[in-house]
C-alpha cells in the first residue's frame, strides 16, 4: 500500500529529463552553449563530473533548438564509423542511409544533397570518452568540412582528467564545464522538483540543517542526491506504514543518515 512518502520517493528517480530544473550553474552553461554553438567553431568540449546535468541540460538545447538550427542528439555512443555514419544520414535528411564505405563517401553524399552552400548542422555528442579514438579522428575531419559542427560532453572523474587526452585536449576549439551544486541550488532544486509534481506542503520537511547535511554527503552532485532522496522517502514510506508515530513532525537528520548509510557514502 502506497502513502504520501511513495509518491515523493518516486520525484526523485534519476534521469527524469521532463522536469528539468534550471539552476544558477545550469542556466550560466546553458547560455555559453547556445552562444558557443553560434560561433564558427568546429569542435567545442562540454565536461564535468558524472551526476552534474550535462545530459538534462543537452537534452533542452536538442528539445529548444532542433527546429531551430539544424542541431541533432546523439545520447549514446558509437563504437563504429558505418553505424555512426548511418545514424547522422538518418537524423539529416530523415531518409534511410546508403553504405557508405568511409567519411569521404558520406561527406560526398551529404554535400551533394544539401541544398545550401551555406548548410550547416550541429550535432550535439554525449558520452563521447565511450567513442573509439578512430572515430572521434573521423569526426573531427568531418569537422573541418565545416558541414558539421561537433560538441562532445565527456565525464571528468578523479582518476583522469578529458583534457589530458591527446584528441581532446589539441583539437578543441572551446571547453565549458559544468560544476557541481551549491547549498542555494541544492535548495532550489529541490524545491522546484517537488513543486513540479504538487507537493508543496511536503517542502516543510526540510530545514537548513538538512540541506547542509545532503551538501556534506553528496558534494552537490545532482544524482548522487536523487539517489540519496529517493533513499530516505523509502525509509520513510517504511515507517509511514509500520511505525507512523515515528515519523510525524520535520525530517529528523537521522533519517538522511540512515538513507546514507544503507546507500555506503557513510560507515554505520
Amino acid at each position: 500500500m502506497s502513502n504520501n512518502f511513495t509518491e515523493i520517493k518516486n520525484i526523485f528517480v534519476d534521469g527524469e529529463v521532463f522536469d528539468y530544473v534550471n539552476l544558477d550553474k545550469s542556466a550560466q552553461a546553458y547560455e555559453r552553449l547556445v552562444q558557443t554553438l553560434d560561433k564558427p567553431l568546429k569542435l567545442i568540449l562540454f565536461f564535468g563530473k558524472p551526476g552534474t546535468g550535462k545530459t538534462f541540460l543537452l537534452q533542452k538545447i536538442y528539445n529548444d533548438y532542433k527546429d531551430k538550427k539544424g542541431v541533432i542528439f546523439f545520447p549514446r555512443p558509437y563504437f563504429d564509423e558505418k553505424e555512426f555514419l548511418k545514424a547522422l544520414y538518418k537524423e539529416v535528411f530523415k531518409e534511410e542511409a546508403p553504405i557508405f564505405s568511409g567519411y569521404d563517401e558520406f561527406l560526398s553524399v551529404a554535400n551533394k544533397k544539401f541544398n545550401d552552400e551555406k548548410t550547416s548542422i550541429t550535432v550535439l555528442i554525449d558520452e563521447a570518452q565511450l567513442y573509439p579514438h578512430e572515430l572521434i579522428e573521423k569526426i573531427r575531419l568531418m569537422a573541418d568540412s565545416r558541414r558539421f559542427k561537433f560538441l562532445f560532453t565527456v565525464h571528468k572523474t578523479e582518476k583522469e582528467d578529458v583534457l589530458a587526452k591527446d584528441y581532446f585536449q589539441t583539437r578543441i576549439w572551446e571547453t565549458i564545464e559544468l560544476h557541481n551544486s551549491s547549498l542555494n541550488e541544492v535548495k532550489t532544486y529541490i524545491e522546484k522538483k517537488m513543486l513540479f509534481h504538487n507537493k508543496f506542503e511536503s517542502l516543510t520537511l526540510f530545514k537548513d540543517v538538512h540541506y547542509k547535511l545532503l551538501i556534506k554527503l553528496t558534494d552537490g552532485n545532482l544524482r548522487t542526491i536523487n539517489k540519496l532522496l529517493y533513499k530516505m522517502f523509502e525509509i520513510l514510506e517504511y515507517y509511514e506504514k509500520y511505525k507512523p508515530s515515528t515519523v510525524r513532525g520535520n525530517l529528523k537528520t537521522k533519517h538522511v543518515e540512515m538513507a546514507a548509510i544503507e546507500l555506503g557514502m557513510i560507515n554505520a
